[in-house]
Formats: structure tokens, C-alpha cells, sequence
């Protein structure tokens, strides 16, 4: 049978790439069928060869519309088997215990040598060997999860020959036994009893090792039940049949170092897999694996894995600098820390500082501080982080005269910050004669939080921007202090204090890199808050912290990428001062001087030849 598909049309040479993906899909969904030990990995396989061979499709016979009866005829088999081979990887996540000793019937109920498994009695399977623990136990669960009730592990004996070699093993209903009746009755529990899940049921199964016959004979076999069993489309909700594949596990852990919530990624899977009930565990069981992951690297405290990490990067980076002190208690107290590439750039971009601190937004209630400037492309660059007990004077100046050490003792010219009264004392103390400018946009912020009369506030603002003198500065001041009476306002006069850090008139003599606020700062700022919420670990922090500088050094590649593979339109009068300004500047800077040379090549009206 052939469907006609008429509303695309595909170019030749397309059947012959299809029906070599209906045979692919054939062979390998037979080959996972027949062995059924390796029938997970077999059917990823079938499915990725599927969608490769789907995406060539599409990419060297791209459709096009077409009204025209000449359109492209698919063989309906060649559907079939590429929906089949698909299909193949959602049926094997089923749960890890499916072996080749039973077979799946066409009524979708399993049976074993002949018998359905909801027929089984105990004389059935009383008696019948198995070759290995895991032969018996594969049985069981298979069984389990086809009835519709959860197993576990109620006894199991060891051999004291044979070390490891298990020779007895009981498994029961996940319903056996009852809770404590003292946990049931205790009045000084604080949290609500959970709902009761154990009803004494006798459902068992039990097998033995014999050494005369080398094999586990099953010597008890129950399958009465005090309980309801569980549904068909309930059993996937079963907990002994839930499994996290490590896949999956890999898949939410990728995710998450691109800020993509765990959440998202299972909803992905389940989309993927073709609903919730074939993926093969809740969106819980990912959750608790991850968690479990975490614990895993996480062996020691927080603080001695975050080193531990610092003096790996040591091995791969000779120039890799990291600095930390300890408290009375012996715990962690402050760390600073940079690689080579922030050496490199502070070396060449280190005029001017950008000191910021998150003000206790991470878990740790410690400041992390970003040292940031600006490089040629005008783009934000970082020289290095930072993480303090607190924010006091002493902390600042050990972070200060750390970070100047690491940069073999290169001074800055200039240095912005965001007001804060602990950093500027500091910056006195190792930095004395470093211009300072406070941040602008905190500066204004503040303004507009203590001015509330709006005509004050717009004078407030001329005086910081429009006035380019002392002498000029200080008449606008007066006269809006005694405007809008503001001789007793605390802020007011605290701001006139500082005026040298923040007024036009004052700051304008000084080299600031073309930077007049921390904003450079925000970026990381809003890239790190996925990671400053509770529960994040150090060494989460620190690795979320290198992402960042990632992202950051390869837009740097990019704009390397777009300057040294282009040229630029010239477009003034003076076209080879232009040409030259278009070689030596990178295109962030060019622009600049390029509004420069135009307004200059304005000014020209004749020429003298």
C-alpha cells in the first residue's frame, strides 16, 4: 500500500535514502527483539539512526510546495518501520528488570513458559531453578509490575565460604508488615502522620541456593494480597519500579549548568518518551537523583571542595592564583581568586577598576565581590572574584592588597564603586591617591529616594552633570540649598562631602575608561542569581562563576572573529584618515573616533591643492 504525500515534493535520490532507513530500522528493532539483554542500547541506536537519517532527508531534499501530480510516492512500510523502531526505546524504559526468560503476549500481560503471569499459582513456580540471583530477582520484579504491587528486599543470607555469593533471599510485597505502633501513637510528633502503606500482606518469594544442583530453587512462592493491587496505568507510579537512568541524569545536569530548571528538562523527557507514564519515574525521583549526585562530589565540607577544585585549575593554569584566609574556628573567612586570562587582561586593560559586591545576596550571607573593567572592544571584562566573612574595613583592605599581589603589584590609575562607606575607606588605605568615582547610577537612585520634590531633584542632577567647574558647582549648589531649604537635610550635606566623587566639575579631570557607573557589573550580577539561591554549594558558586567568564571571554572571540574578517564602509570626506582609524581601532572604538573624523571632515569647506 503507497500514500501520495501532494502537497510536498522531494528531489530524487530521496526513496533511496528512506528505504535504506526502513531496513536500518528493521534489522536493529529485529536484532533488539531477539536480544533482549541489550535491547535498551539496541533501540537508542534504531532511534538515532531514525532521526539522523530524517534530518538528512530533510537537509539534501529540502520540500518544496507543489499542486503538481507528481509528487514524491512513500512506501506506508517505510512509516511503519521508522514509528516502530522509535517506539522500541520507550517500550525498554519500562524498568530495568525486563531478561529474556519471559515474553510479552498480545494482550500486553506477561507470561512465563506459557503461563500468564496473573494465572501463576504456587505450585506453578514452587520448585523452578534459576541460574543466577539476578535471573530469579528479574523474574520477580517483572511479575511484580505486571500484577501491580511493589517489591522489596525483607532477607537475604551470604555465603561464609564464597565471599559476596548470596545462597538465600526473601522478597516480599512492599504492603508487608506494619508501621511501629509507637511511631503510630507518639503525641509529641510534630509533623502529620503520612498515610498508612503496609497491611501485613503474605505475598513472598523466596529462593535458596543448592549446591548439588548449582542453581536457586524458588521454596516459597505466595501470591495472595490484603491490599488493592495497583492499576495498569498505575503501575508506572510504582517505587521499586521507578528508574532515574543515568542518561537522564547526565541530560538534567547539563541543563542546569545553562540555567535550565530540572523541572523543564523532565518535561522534555516526557515529550520525548510520549507521556508520563513511559518515562519510568516522577519528576521527584529526578529531583532526589540529582540531589544524590550532588552528595556524591560534595564528600567533604563546602569549603574544602571548592579548594580542592582551586588547586586542580592549578595543574592545567601555572598563572592561576588563589588566596584564602581562615577565622578563629578554622573555617573559611575570605578568598580571592583569578586565572591567567584574568592576569593577561587586568595587564592590559587594569587602568581602571570596577569593585562591586552583591551585598549579601548569596546562600553564604558573605558578599561576593566582582573586580571588573573594560577592554578594547569596550565589552565588560573580570579580573577576578572575590568572597568575604563580611563587610567590614579590614576585609576590604585584605581583598584590595590580595588582589593588587596577584597582579604582580600593577597600580591602577582609576577606580569606580558603589558608595558603599567600608569599600571607600579601604581603597584610602592601599589605593592612596587613586582617583575614585562613585557610581553614578546608585548616586542618582539615591537621589531620587531623598529628593522628593521633583524641581530639587532636577538641580540635584544638573549640578552633577551640567556644571564643569568647582567655582560653578558650588554656586549651582548653594543656590539649590537654599531654593528648596535643604540645610538640614542629613543626605544632602553627606553628599556635598563626597562631592569630589561624584560631581562633573571634580571628576572630569581624570581618566575613567569611558565608565561612569558599575552597571558592567549587573551582567554577572544577573547570570549569577540562578545561582545565589539557597542551596547552591560553594563549589557550585565557583564553577557557575567560570561559566560566566565562558561566555563572557567568547563574546570577546566573536568581535575578534567579525574585526579581523571585515572592513568597514567608509563614509567621511577624509577617507584615508578614516581607512587608517578603521585598521587600528577595533570596531566598538572606531565608531567613536568615526563620529570624530566626520564632525572634523564637516568643518572643511575648501581644499588647497
Amino acid at each position: 500500500m503507497k500514500i501520495k504525500l501532494g502537497s510536498f515534493s522531494l528531489g530524487p535520490g530521496a526513496s533511496a535514502l528512506l528505504a535504506l532507513g526502513q531496513s536500518l530500522g528493521t534489522s536493529l528493532a529485529g536484532l533488539a527483539s531477539r536480544l533482549a539483554m541489550h535491547a535498551t542500547t539496541m533501540a537508542a541506536i534504531a532511534s538515532m539512526l531514525v532521526y539522523w537519517l530524517g534530518l538528512e532527508a530533510r537537509h539534501r531534499f529540502p520540500a518544496q510546495l507543489s499542486n503538481g501530480e507528481d509528487g514524491f510516492r512513500f512506501d506506508l512500510n517505510c512509516f511503519t518501520a521508522l514509528a516502530s523502531a522509535s517506539r522500541l526505546l520507550g517500550a525498554c524504559m519500562d524498568g530495568p528488570h525486563e531478561r529474556s526468560a519471559f515474553k510479552q503476549s498480545d494482550g500486553n500481560e506477561m507470561e512465563y513458559k506459557g503461563v500468564q503471569y496473573d494465572k501463576l499459582s504456587t505450585e506453578d513456580i514452587k520448585g523452578q531453578k534459576f541460574k543466577t540471583m539476578e535471573e530469579a530477582e528479574s523474574f520477580y520484579y517483572a511479575y511484580a509490575k505486571v500484577m501491580g504491587f511493589g517489591v522489596r528486599q525483607n532477607y537475604k543470607r551470604l555465603s561464609t565460604i564464597t565471599p559476596g555469593k548470596i545462597t538465600s533471599l526473601r522478597l516480599v510485597c512492599s504492603a508487608q508488615g506494619q508501621r511501629d505502633v509507637e511511631r503510630m501513637t507518639n503525641k509529641k510528633r510534630v509533623r502529620r502522620q503520612k498515610k498508612e502503606t503496609r497491611f501485613n500482606c503474605p505475598c513472598l518469594f523466596k529462593v535458596r541456593y543448592l549446591n548439588n544442583i548449582d542453581a536457586y530453587v524458588v521454596v516459597g512462592f505466595i501470591t495472595h494480597h490484603t491490599h488493592p493491587l495497583a492499576q495498569a496505568h498505575e503501575r508506572c507510579l510504582l517505587t521499586p519500579h521507578r528508574s532515574v537512568q543515568d542518561s537522564h541524569v547526565a541530560l538534567a545536569t547539563s541543563m542546569q549548568r545553562v540555567s535550565v530548571k530540572p523541572c523543564h528538562t523532565y518535561e522534555y523527557i516526557v515529550n520525548r518518551s510520549g507521556g508520563f507514564q513511559q518515562v519510568g519515574f516522577t519528576i521527584k525521583d529526578l529531583y532526589n537523583k540529582l540531589d544524590s549526585k550532588r552528595r556524591e562530589i560534595l564528600l567533604k565540607s563546602e569549603a574544602e571542595t571548592a579548594l580542592a577544585y582551586m588547586r586542580g585549575k592549578v595543574a592545567t593554569d601555572s598563572h592561576f592564583y588563589c588566596k584564602f584566609s581562615i577565622d578563629e574556628d578554622n573555617r573559611l573567612a575570605n578568598m580571592f581568586w583569578r586565572d591567567s586570562n584574568c592576569l593577561h587582561d587586568y595587564t592590559s586593560f587594569g587602568d581602571v577598576l570596577v569593585f562591586d559586591s552583591t551585598y549579601k545576596t548569596n546562600p553564604y550571607g558573605k558578599p561576593l565581590v566582582l573586580f571588573v573593567g573594560s577592554n578594547n572592544y569596550l565589552s565588560t571584562t573580570v579580573f577576578g572574584f572575590g568572597l568575604l566573612i563580611d563587610e567590614t574595613i579590614e576585609s576590604y583592605i585584605w581583598l584590595l592588597e590580595t588582589f593588587i599581589l596577584s597582579m604582580n603589584n600593577q597600580k591602577l590609575i582609576a577606580i569606580l564603586t558603589d558608595g558603599d562607606q567600608a569599600m571607600r575607606r579601604a581603597i584610602e588605605a592601599v589605593l592612596p591617591g587613586c582617583p575614585h568615582r562613585l557610581c553614578t547610577w546608585h548616586v542618582s537612585k539615591n537621589a531620587r529616594n531623598h529628593l522628593r520634590n521633583n524641581q530639587a531633584l532636577s538641580e540635584f542632577r544638573r549640578c552633577m552633570w551640567e556644571e564643569v567647574t568647582p567655582y560653578g558647582f558650588e554656586r549651582r549648589w548653594t543656590t539649590m540649598v537654599n531654593r528648596h531649604k535643604l540645610h538640614n537635610k542629613d543626605w544632602v550635606n553627606m553628599m556635598y562631602e563626597k562631592r569630589h566623587l561624584w560631581a562633573e566639575a571634580f571628576v572630569s579631570g581624570h581618566f575613567f575608561a569611558r565608565m561612569r557607573s558599575t552597571q558592567r557589573c549587573e551582567g554577572m550580577h544577573s547570570y549569577m542569581k540562578p545561582y545565589l539561591k539557597s542551596g547552591v554549594k560553594l563549589f557550585e558558586l565557583v564553577l557557575a562563576l567560570d561559566r560566566g567568564l565562558l561566555r563572557l571571554r567568547f563574546k570577546g572571540v566573536l568581535e575578534d572573529f567579525k574585526s579581523n574578517n571585515s572592513t568597514h564602509v567608509l563614509t567621511s570626506s577624509l577617507r584615508n584618515l578614516e581607512h587608517h582609524a578603521g585598521i587600528v581601532f577595533t570596531d566598538s572604538v572606531f565608531e567613536l573616533v568615526r563620529k570624530e573624523i566626520i564632525g572634523v571632515g564637516d568643518l572643511i569647506i575648501s581644499r588647497t591643492f
